[in-house]
């Protein structure tokens, strides 16, 4: 089969950028970072400043969250089971190379990647589901077959993550989902198990928490405003003071070592920026390194420098270091490899656009061809509290180097945007949110495209939109490609293989099935399929703890019985990310083949 430009960039490789993508190490001599590299997410270790990346271990699953001991001399990490989220932590020995399984046989536990190893080097934190929610926990840094040696520090209603140790490891501050989307930090004293809250409510939201180095404060970002500030809660006085708080959504703060500076960063419209404010003058600076999304920042243990992840228009996510001294940036990790360097990658321009119900100016972002055909396609993102960014997007450049011109709105929903926003979906989703992604069609008529020839496509949340479309506005579509999808606002409150932190917040966001569900049948897609008329194409991870792949063949059988041209795939050992490195190659080539066909251009 001819290679095509989408298999090519389908398979580059990328930093991860979910949980945490990297960490260096206490001399800072050494970065571990998840890439996805030949075709699997993988742990590799890197010396600094012009190493060799050499992959840790031979592990056939997807690895994530490296984190070094604070000795240096062991690295641990996340690993995936086939998909489904159940992870287990393993350590290396950095000095043999050994790796051993901390959690072997516990094929239904289910820890969030994102852990942390005590200043000692004796005890993991974790967040896990221990039946009820999702809870802080702890375990002895040695193997635990069964989990048995797990012990839960908390229990009460929420859905807590990212838990971190204080440096003198006698508490631990977490973040925590308390109600609908409204997010807290908490902060739990070891010894007699005393836990303080900052934020959790509509009035006062704080994210995940961040030690400062002497133990003293925690940043975080959150507050009473619209747009998320850049927030120091001292922990002795329970006083909280505000560092940064401008019309731009804060987020992910860093100390310096010194803890006299952090680094943060900012939204603007579909970009995010890189800053850095001492906290003594109150000196700002943006360093960013260029357009797209920076992820991810921290400092070098001698505080000269920032480690950042940067995914532009023109390259996925590499890691990259900056000087202070002079703005100066390094590229640490290369994706792109060299004869595409030179490729002509399309950035995006931020656009506003008016929804279906005059309620609301959408934002959104343009990606327009050199040579445009006419044709146009939607790409609504998933979440929903997330946003499609001026970033690197494969599915986005195989589009546009073969003339059609993309859209992403930034729905209703969409974080980025200041709270109102974010939350303006919540209880109302299909509703709104639905009526800005089909604006986004008229907007793409108001750029030129022909109105017969424009598809729609999105990933989970954007699978469920996707299908939206095409039962609220069936005349519209020349075509659908649902990835990862749900069609049914009952079910998914239902599904016992849905993983229970996703079943809390559609509870939370969508509303109650007995109360409200006479509307949550209304705006399941799965109510009116007899309403679609556009050529369909579905595609699913077989052990998807999120959107499991259960309806898409019902859904496939009925739109057949109606003579709609529909087609499925299910992929075997794959879970809500489609990772494989032939599995990924043939989800994004049927997406583009598909739409390319019935818009009515030829592959690039």
């Amino acid at each position: 089969m001819e290679t095509t430009l989408i298999d090519r960039l389908a398979v580059l490789p990328a930093v991860g950028t979910d949980y945490r993508g990297y960490d260096v190490s206490p001399d800072g001599s050494m970065l571990a970072f998840q890439w996805y590299r030949d075709g699997d997410w993988q742990v590799f270790l890197k010396e600094l400043p012009n190493g060799e990346p050499r992959r840790v271990g031979d592990l056939s699953d997807a690895c994530c969250c490296p984190r070094f001991s604070r000795d240096g001399k062991s690295l641990y990490f996340a690993c995936d089971d086939r998909g489904s989220e159940c992870f287990d932590i393993w350590r290396v020995d950095l000095a043999t190379g050994a790796c051993e399984n901390l959690l072997p046989d516990t094929p239904d536990l289910s820890p969030l990647p994102d852990f942390d190893v005590s200043p000692d080097g004796a005890t993991i934190a974790m967040s896990a589901f221990d039946g009820s929610a999702y809870h802080v926990a702890v375990m002895p840094a040695a193997p635990s077959p069964e989990a048995r040696d797990v012990r839960f520090l908390t229990r009460n209603e929420y859905m807590e993550s990212s838990p971190s140790w204080s440096p003198d490891g006698r508490r631990l501050a977490f973040g925590a989902a308390t109600e609908g989307q409204d997010t807290a930090a908490f902060l739990l004293h070891l010894e007699d198990g005393a836990l303080r809250v900052v934020g959790g409510s509509p009035r006062f939201f704080a994210g995940p928490p961040r030690w400062s180095p002497d133990g003293r404060m925690l940043a975080f970002a959150g507050g009473p405003f619209e747009h998320p500030a850049i927030g120091i809660y001292d922990v002795a006085g329970g006083v909280v003071s505000w560092v940064w708080q401008t019309e731009r959504d804060a987020h992910a703060p860093a100390w310096s070592p010194d803890g006299r500076s952090l680094t943060f960063l900012a939204d603007h419209d579909a970009e995010t920026g890189l800053f850095w404010i001492d906290l003594t003058s109150g000196e700002l600076r943006e360093v960013s390194i260029g357009p797209g999304n920076h992820y991810q920042p921290s400092f070098h243990p001698d505080g000269t420098s920032l480690f950042c992840l940067l995914s532009a228009p023109d390259h996925p996510a590499d890691l990259y270091r900056i000087d202070l001294a002079d703005g100066s940036h390094t590229r640490l990790t290369e994706s792109v490899p060299e004869d595409l360097r030179d490729f002509p990658f399309k950035s995006g321009r931020h656009v506003h656009f008016t929804s279906w119900d005059h309620l609301a100016e959408v934002p959104g972002l343009l990606v327009e061809p050199e040579k445009p055909t006419g044709a146009g396609v939607v790409i609504i993102h998933g979440g929903p509290t997330w946003h499609h960014a001026n970033e690197w997007d494969a599915l986005r450049q195989a589009f546009v180097a073969a003339g059609v011109t993309v859209l992403h709105p930034n729905y209703r929903g969409s974080d980025g945007y200041g709270r109102r926003w974010q939350l303006a979906n919540r209880w109302l989703m299909g509703q709104g949110e639905a009526l800005d992604c089909v604006a986004a069609h008229d907007e793409l008529v108001r750029q030129g495209c022909d109105p017969r020839r424009i598809a729609v496509t999105g990933r989970s949340w954007g699978g469920f939109l996707t299908m939206a479309m095409l039962t609220q506005f069936p005349d519209l579509w020349a075509c659908g490609v649902a990835g990862v999808p749900f069609f049914d606002f009952i079910d998914a409150q239902l599904d016992p293989d849905i993983r229970e932190d996703l079943r809390w917040w559609d509870r939370q966001n969508t509303g109650d099935i007995e109360k409200d569900r006479a509307k949550l049948e209304y705006y399941s897609p799965i109510n009116h399929l007899d309403r679609v008329q556009a050529p369909l194409l579905m595609l699913g991870g077989a052990l998807d703890p999120r959107c499991p792949p259960r309806q898409i063949g019902e859904v496939a059988e009925k739109l057949r019985a109606r003579g709609i041209e529909c087609e499925f795939f299910i992929y075997p050992d794959e879970g809500h990310e489609i990772s494989g490195m032939e599995h990924r190659v043939d989800y994004e080539r049927r997406t583009v083949d598909f739409i390319l066909r019935h818009v009515g251009v030829a592959a690039e």
